[in-house]
């Protein structure tokens, strides 16, 4: 899941992000949360650059509940894209 460019404040466990953490996009999109071997698990929270942000749970690295009080759950953000989208930019293996 680690981008080049990306950055991770955290533990690691053997060797794989676990626990309370913080890991920054390229895009500036920083994800606030859980963290279990190396993928968003638990409860956590995008935030965007628009100032903008997705509250869920997540289970390995996709989203499984999310929280309709969200501020980002609005009728634009309601569409299956969109929510493809969080998941995709959650679950990109890195390359190598």
């Amino acid at each position: 899941m680690e981008y080049t460019g990306s950055q991770y404040i955290g533990e690691y466990v053997d060797g794989r992000m676990e626990g309370d953490a913080e890991y920054i996009l390229p895009t500036e999109t920083k994800y606030v949360g859980e963290m279990k071997d190396g993928m968003f698990h638990g409860q956590g929270t995008l935030y965007f650059p628009s100032g903008s942000r997705f509250d869920a749970i997540w289970e390995k690295g996709l989203v499984v509940k999310v929280s309709l009080s969200s501020p980002i759950w609005t009728h634009l953000e309601k569409s299956p894209r969109a929510v493809t989208t969080v998941e995709m930019a959650s679950t990109t293996q890195p390359r190598g």
